[in-house]
């Protein structure tokens, strides 16, 4: 670490140009993180924070709950199977409602479900729905003006007055209504806590998914997901590329000090060890400056934007833009083992 320390005070315009490469790749990285955590949670936070185990699904569906039709009485037969702790129907509508019966509209994802039932999120203000005629709305309808008391309209003939807010509650990028679920027809799935063992056997029947599974049945999710997290590995890639390059060609230069270092007495192996610890010094330094302009950006996004930074995420990614540091400076290190003292002292008196 003696050595890594002083070589970096000694050649600091040389490792300043390194590491602004490297705050700029994690500030990158960070960033389209947050936008994916974020897209994420704007498409699915709805289903991400249901107060399930399974949900039930009818298997022609395939796993896209707007489209799946399961008869209102299966829910009463399931909440009695052996092993169903819990059991709530939930319909999905995706539906463009009036604002106090006049020309603001806004579109929403209605959820259906029973009233003070398990898929009722906690309330932020307000209070319960009571009956059909009440519903509890995303508090991300505030920025279209909406307030407790507001009344949404649904078609021409429902009307439903606004009791309360919860949050986080995003479905295919719109606002989530929760309403009483009544006595439809049809529901599009159920959910349910239990023991994954007691419900194997409800599988002859239906698609029984967790919640991540379920993620995938929503439109434009996976292929929205999967296109930031492509650019997230490419990004992981260069780095490791970007980086490796340049502790390469920096060892290259330092060839002959390295030379002369190993004719003096000094190991391969303290060598090594000075190279990685200013690897690490440097990523570690970067990572942390990367995390306050990341932190600043963040701050400077409309409210609107599906941005979301986690402190566990932002650790994770911070873990692994380190670990690419340390193995794009692998391949210095063969460099570092293959010096020969005496002839990196012959190359330096040329």
């Amino acid at each position: 670490m003696f050595l890594a320390i002083r070589e970096l005070m000694h050649a600091k315009v040389r490792y300043i140009l390194i590491g602004l490469i490297m705050v700029l790749i994690a500030c990158l990285i960070f960033i389209i993180s947050g936008l994916a955590q974020g897209l994420s949670a704007d498409n699915a936070s709805a289903i991400q924070h249901l107060n399930a185990d399974y949900l039930l699904i009818d298997p022609d569906a395939e796993l896209d709950m707007t489209t799946s039709f399961i008869p209102q009485e299966e829910k009463e037969d399931i909440a009695q199977w052996n092993g169903v702790e819990e059991a709530s129907s939930l319909s999905i509508r995706m539906m463009n409602v009036s604002v106090n019966d006049s020309d603001q509209n806004a579109d929403v994802a209605l959820f259906v479900t029973e009233a003070g039932g398990m898929l009722m999120p906690p309330l932020s203000e307000g209070r319960a729905i009571n009956d059909e005629h009440e519903v509890v709305v995303d508090d991300s309808l505030k920025q279209e003006g909406v307030e407790i008391g507001d009344t949404l309209g649904f078609g021409e003939n429902s009307e439903r007055t606004i009791v309360g807010f919860v949050e986080n509650q995003r479905y295919s990028h719109t606002s989530v209504v929760f309403a009483h679920g009544g006595q439809a027809e049809n529901i599009n799935a159920i959910a349910i806590q239990g023991q994954e063992a007691n419900i194997e056997a409800l599988q002859d029947s239906f698609d029984v998914v967790t919640k991540e599974e379920a993620l995938q049945g929503i439109p434009s999710y996976s292929q929205e997901q999967g296109s930031l997290n492509m650019m997230i590995m490419f990004l992981y890639v260069i780095a490791a590329f970007v980086l490796a390059a340049f502790f390469y060609v920096i060892t290259l230069q330092k060839r002959d000090q390295f030379g002369v270092l190993k004719a003096l007495g000094a190991r391969t192996a303290y060598l090594v060890k000075n190279l990685i610890s200013q690897v690490v010094l440097i990523s570690i330094l970067c990572i942390i400056i990367a995390v306050g302009l990341t932190l600043g950006v963040a701050a400077l996004l409309p409210a609107d934007m599906p941005f979301q930074l986690t402190a566990g995420g932002m650790l994770q990614t911070a873990l692994l833009i380190l670990l690419v540091s340390i193995i794009g400076a692998i391949i210095s290190l063969v460099q570092v083992v293959k010096i020969d003292p005496i002839e990196a002292i012959e190359g330096a008196g040329k």
